[in-house]
C-alpha cells in the first residue's frame, strides 16, 4: 500500500483541494519510498511519473525534504523533554502548518492516569493557541524499536484538523515509516456526521 503510486495518487488528488504546496511533502514521500533505480521498467515508469509531478510543485523537492528532516530531529529533541514519570515512555511530535511554521509538543504525564495527554495532542493545542488550523505533516519521535504511531485518540484530532496530511514516524536509531492520516485512520469521524 505504501508504494510511490500510492503517494503519487494522493498527492495529485491533494493537489485538485488543497494549497499545492502539501503535495510537495507526497512527491518527497515517493522520492524516498521508491530509492534506486532498479532497470525495471514500472519502477523507471514511476519515478518518471513522479519526477514530472515534481516539477509542477511550487518549490523544488530539496525545500519539502527540508521542512520533514527539521520536524523530525525537532520531534527527537522535544521528547527529551517529555514528563513521564510513571511510564518512562517518551514522545515528541512536530507538526508542519500550511504556512511551513513548526509546532512541537511532548507527552505529559499525570498522576491521575487519565489526565495524560500525548505529544501529537500537545503540538496540535499549541499549534491552535497560534493560530494554525491546517496542517502538512506530522512527525512522531519514540525509543521504541517498534516504531510508534499515534493512538487513537490523537488520530481522530489529528484528522479533524489535518486529514490529508503526511505522518512520518521515527525513533533515534534512524528508523522511519510513513503514512497518510487516511491510512492511520480509514473512515473516519468527521463534522459531516454531526
Amino acid at each position: 500500500m505504501n508504494t510511490p503510486q500510492h503517494f503519487l495518487h494522493t498527492a495529485e488528488a491533494f493537489l485538485n483541494v488543497q494549497d499545492t504546496l502539501a503535495a510537495g511533502f507526497y512527491a518527497e514521500s515517493a522520492f524516498a519510498l521508491h530509492g534506486k533505480h532498479d532497470g525495471n521498467n514500472t519502477d523507471d515508469a514511476v519515478f518518471t511519473s513522479i519526477n514530472a509531478f515534481a516539477e509542477r510543485l511550487p518549490k523544488p523537492l530539496a525545500h519539502y525534504t527540508q521542512l520533514l528532516k527539521q520536524a523530525k530531529l525537532s520531534a527527537l529533541e522535544t521528547r527529551l523533554n517529555a514528563h513521564a514519570p510513571f511510564s518512562h515512555f517518551l514522545v515528541g511530535a512536530a507538526l508542519i502548518a500550511d504556512d511551513e511554521s513548526l509546532h512541537i509538543g511532548c507527552n505529559v504525564e499525570c498522576s491521575s492516569y487519565g489526565l495524560t495527554i500525548c505529544a501529537e495532542r500537545t503540538a496540535l493545542v499549541s499549534a491552535v493557541a497560534h493560530g494554525k488550523k491546517r496542517f502538512l505533516a506530522v512527525a512522531v519521535a519514540a525509543d521504541t524499536d517498534e516504531l510508534t504511531p499515534p493512538c487513537g485518540a490523537c488520530r481522530q484530532l489529528l484528522y479533524d484538523f489535518a486529514p490529508d496530511a503526511l505522518v512520518v514516524l521515527v525513533n533515534p536509531r534512524g528508523a522511519e515509516k510513513r503514512f497518510t492520516m487516511k491510512e492511520l485512520l480509514p473512515e473516519a469521524f468527521t463534522a459531516a456526521f454531526l
